[in-house]
């Protein structure tokens, strides 16, 4: 992955953040708490600096690119028959599908979407689809998880996006992929941002506000990530980073619509479901990983996040299971 690329996802979302969509929401929180919501966290002004050597910087870059993540959890070329289809698909990462040959189908809340040679796909983490074909489906894909100052930027979309394949750039896919040296592993992960700046680009709704609240409170989600536990309570976090506990709760709950408490459940069900899909682990054996007391109480948490119990999302998610 070279600086350039990872600078073409980042100045996609600064595109983002220049859209005034998300005023609005932005206007009643600040009526709501009378005080204006931070600036957001990519700007134009002052962007290009020149420091007393005469070199131009990006301060854009320097401040934020850092604070992007792009891992990739899994990856494959695949072939699959009718043993694919599968019901109620909802992976706690995001996906990406080229599609090489045949044809399959994605049904969704919104409606069958094809899926077919020459187009590529994007499924939004915890967006629910049923996984069809008649006979067989050939693709590539990536399960990718994209983050920024510890937000998952993709997350809560849930729908289906779909844009064209250009042939020379399933070919260079398909080429880096069989050489797997390093220069090939390094194209793999530029294709995926490249990729995912297209869909984010010309496909995907205005992300603007989140991207305000992940530089907000990126603190709080850095300490949350570093520290992640069943054990972990929002005292614990208050106490730590030397916050007012009321007022953090408060103010959580209104720009992120949900407590800090849930925030930290959330994030701690997302790990394990991470674990149940990629990992041959027991349940037992993630329970004590997460820091639960015991695998019974893990379960029923777990099911009150994602409604099924450990054991019936890993059989019902099967299919995107790491061999």
């Amino acid at each position: 992955m070279t600086f350039y690329q990872k600078h073409s996802i980042l100045f996609t979302l600064y595109l983002f953040i220049k859209k005034t969509t998300c005023k609005n929401d932005m206007d009643k929180l600040e009526k709501r708490d009378k005080k204006p919501m931070r600036q957001e966290p990519i700007r134009q002004e002052k962007k290009h600096r020149i420091d007393s050597h005469g070199i131009e910087r990006n301060e854009l870059l320097t401040t934020h690119v850092n604070q992007l993540s792009l891992k990739i959890l899994d990856h494959g070329y695949f072939i699959g028959d009718r043993a694919w289809n599968q019901f109620k698909v909802m992976s706690p990462f995001g996906r990406i599908y080229y599609m090489i040959d045949d044809h399959g189908w994605l049904e969704t809340e919104q409606g069958r979407i094809d899926l077919l040679p020459g187009f590529m796909y994007l499924i939004p983490p915890y967006t629910e689809v049923n996984l069809r074909t008649e006979r067989r489906i050939e693709k590539f894909y990536f399960h990718f998880s994209l983050r920024y100052a510890g937000m998952e930027i993709l997350e809560g979309i849930n729908r289906c996006f779909q844009l064209p394949l250009p042939e020379p750039l399933l070919r260079q896919i398909i080429t880096a992929y069989h050489c797997a040296q390093l220069p090939d592993l390094l194209a793999l992960k530029g294709i995926a941002y490249n990729t995912l700046a297209d869909f984010i680009r010309n496909s995907l709704p205005d992300l603007s506000n989140r991207l305000v609240l992940a530089d907000t409170y990126q603190e709080i989600y850095a300490y949350v990530d570093q520290h992640l536990s069943a054990g972990l309570s929002s005292s614990n976090v208050c106490i730590a980073l030397g916050r007012s506990y009321e007022t953090l709760r408060r103010r959580f709950r209104q720009d992120n619509g949900i407590t800090l408490k849930q925030y930290i459940q959330g994030r701690l069900i997302q790990q394990a479901a991470l674990q149940l899909l990629l990992t041959n682990r027991t349940i037992s054996e993630i329970a004590g990983v997460m820091g639960f007391q015991d695998e019974f109480y893990f379960s029923r948490v777990f099911k009150q996040k994602m409604a099924y119990s450990p054991r019936e999302y890993r059989r019902i998610n099967a299919v995107l299971r790491r061999s």
